[in-house]
């Protein structure tokens, strides 16, 4: 192939796509529960200048003919490449990010085999070439086999499966952190998100969860120790990741185990609260 990609100081260059790779990436790009829509498709297409003569077939059969025609008509995979990058624009996740992760990393599985990859910032990358889909299967699950060797509370395992069976740790630190306000407000069906839900939910004085009875000093700093423990994740990961998308906050599988270890075991101490009845007259 011709074209390079450039990744700061790095050069690297498109492999060649077979037509069951290119088959693969349509299928991942147009499935029906994460994938685009139709209509998605349709704009997509034309906005990077595919045919699309048949917008009435199956989504992926669609996409597929269409790569295919474009790829034989330049005698190159490059405007193949082009067009994954466009729908990996982090853009399209803010609306749906659940969706827009499980695309990338669907994606992913099928470019990590060439040795490349999309990143959360859009991206293409160098990865180690998987030499078969075993492979890929191994280095995917490795980080999440770490976690159950370590009794990892379910709902980061839960949280977490999809980001990290790709070594998505960005995104899998977030999605664990996001959990515990999730946790939260379903334990005290409060609304709001963040620091506020957290500082009400564990108020000292009218508190919605108590992780004792509060009645001396002592308890009540473990309450407020737990308090601050949640916010100490949700300012330090949540509020990094979730707002500097542009801007990669780089962690690593041994980091993201860490961080990853600390939501597990506030999780836990979570199992241990009581939920406060409120009454309203």
């Amino acid at each position: 192939m011709n074209k390079k990609l450039y990744e700061g100081e790095m050069t690297l260059k498109f492999p060649n796509l077979s037509q069951g790779d290119i088959l693969a990436i349509s299928k991942a790009l147009a499935d029906t529960e994460y994938g685009f829509t139709g209509s998605e498709l349709g704009v997509l297409l034309k906005q990077y200048g595919f045919s699309d003569e048949n917008p009435t077939m199956t989504k992926y059969k669609r996409l597929y003919n269409s790569l295919m025609e474009r790829c034989a008509g330049d005698k190159s995979c490059n405007s193949i490449y082009m067009f994954i990058q466009k729908c990996m624009d982090p853009a399209r996740g803010l609306m749906d990010e659940e969706k827009y992760a499980k695309r990338r990393m669907e994606t992913n599985k099928i470019l990590m085999l060439k040795g490349i990859e999309i990143d959360d910032g859009g991206n293409f990358r160098a990865v180690q070439k998987a030499q078969g889909v075993s492979e890929v299967t191994r280095r995917t699950r490795e980080l999440r086999q770490k976690l159950y060797g370590y009794g990892a509370h379910q709902y980061v395992l839960h949280c977490c499966k999809e980001e990290l069976l790709v070594e998505d740790y960005f995104h899998a630190v977030q999605e664990a952190a996001k959990s515990l306000c999730d946790r939260v407000r379903e334990m005290t069906e409060l609304p709001g998100d963040g620091n506020e839900l957290i500082q009400i939910a564990f108020s000292s004085k009218n508190p919605y969860i108590a992780l004792n009875s509060l009645r001396t000093s002592s308890e009540q700093n473990q309450q407020n120790g737990l308090k601050e423990m949640i916010l100490g994740i949700i300012h330090m990961v949540r509020n990094v990741t979730a707002h500097e998308l542009r801007i990669r906050w780089d962690i690593d599988e041994n980091a993201a185990v860490d961080v990853l270890q600390q939501v597990s075991f506030l999780h836990k101490y979570l199992d241990q609260c009581v939920i406060v009845k409120k009454y309203t007259e």
